[in-house]
Parts: C-alpha cells; structure tokens; sequence
C-alpha cells in the first residue's frame, strides 16, 4: 500500500507492439543466411534488445523461419505415381529456394536445419511406401533429389549475383572465358532452372533400374 490507500504492484511495460511472425519476415526478407538481429529489429522499427522479449538467440530465429518455410512445402495427393512423388518434391525444393533468398546456404551450414522437414519428409515417405519403396530408398531418392536442387540453386544465385559494377556472375564468366573453346558455353539458362530437369529425369530413370537404400 502506498500513502494514497492504492496497493503498489510490478509495473506493467508496454506490449512489444510486434510478433513473432514480424520477426520471421523480416528475417526472410533480409536473407536467411545473411540476416543479423540489428537489421530485423530496424524492419520493424525496434531497438535490437527487443527481439529478445520473443526469441533468446539467432539461432532460434532461423529455426522458426525454417518451420515457416516447410509449413509451405506441398504434400503429395493420394494416388500420385512415385514419379509424380519424386518431381513434386524437386520442384517443392527448387520452389522454397526461390521464394527465400539464402536458404540453400541455411541448409548446407546449419546442422538441424534437415529435423525441421521430417514431418515433410515422413509425408513423401508414406506416399512412396504405397508403391512398395522402403523408407530406406525414399530417404536415399529424397536425399539425393534435395540434394540436386539446393546444389544447382547455389549456382544459379552465384550466375545471377551482380558486382559493384553490375556485372553478373554468368557476364563474369562470359568474360574469363573469352573467345576460347571450351566444353563451357555459359546461357541465359544458367541463372534460371537450366539443365535441373534433365537432371531430375536422369534420377528417376536411373531409379527404374536400382534404388540404393540409406
């Protein structure tokens, strides 16, 4: 009690005037490989010590954003062929990796990074066990899939990256190569999907013919 009568309690501070999600995207906005607190807390007109009032650290920051990003992944249909299963999720992971800038980089450094998926995973999974695949094969294919496409979007970020000068990876390369003949022939293809669909289809038919389990 104070000298008024009124009791005297903690006082109450003002409510973050943000969420957790307004965190997320502003992580994502700036890139999930390259985001710092200082730049997330700027987005959304916040000192820095405030996005500790919902997140204890960085890491649980890009942890959240990669549940956001698997919450968007498509699961396969019922009936789906294994093939369909198997193009659905390459063209999921070349999907993701375009809407979010930096998430290969994510994936490759950042150890539990792959837990956040199983759900996901464990989803194709059951839709390829209807066709007698074995978890083992399903998480070797998936694996191998992922792999394929988070590798060639790594290269197509690094075609389409522009210097200080605006010069494009791919110009850049252009340039070194010059006029020499060379079993390279950089194309407008490479900093888009170029040969990932080739490449797709050459798993899967080479999968007609062996599946390797893990």
């Amino acid at each position: 009690m104070n000298a008024s009568g009124w009791a005297v309690g903690k006082k109450v501070g003002r409510k973050p005037a943000f969420t957790e999600h307004d965190i997320i995207r502003a992580a994502m906005d700036e890139g999930l490989d390259t985001f710092t607190l200082a730049a997330v807390a700027d987005r959304i007109g916040v000192g820095a010590t405030a996005i500790y009032r919902l997140f204890g650290s960085r890491d649980e920051i890009v942890t959240a954003c990669l549940d956001a990003v698997a919450a968007t992944i498509a699961l396969p249909e019922p009936g789906m062929g294994w093939r369909e299963v198997l193009r659905q999720w390459a063209n999921e992971c070349w999907r993701i990796c375009e809407d979010h800038p930096g998430l290969p980089r994510v994936v490759y450094s950042y150890a539990p990074a792959v837990t956040r998926i199983t759900e996901v995973l464990d989803a194709y999974a059951a839709s390829l066990a209807c066709h007698d695949i074995t978890s083992g094969q399903a998480g070797f294919a998936l694996d191998f899939l992922g792999d394929t496409v988070f590798a060639c979007h790594l290269g197509v970020q690094a075609m389409r990256a522009a210097d200080r000068t605006g010069a494009t990876g791919l110009d850049q390369v252009r340039a070194a190569l010059g006029g020499t003949h060379s079993i390279l022939h950089p194309h407008e293809s490479w900093q888009q999907r170029g040969l990932v669909d080739t490449k797709v289809e050459f798993i899967l038919t080479g999968l007609e013919h062996h599946w390797p389990e893990v």
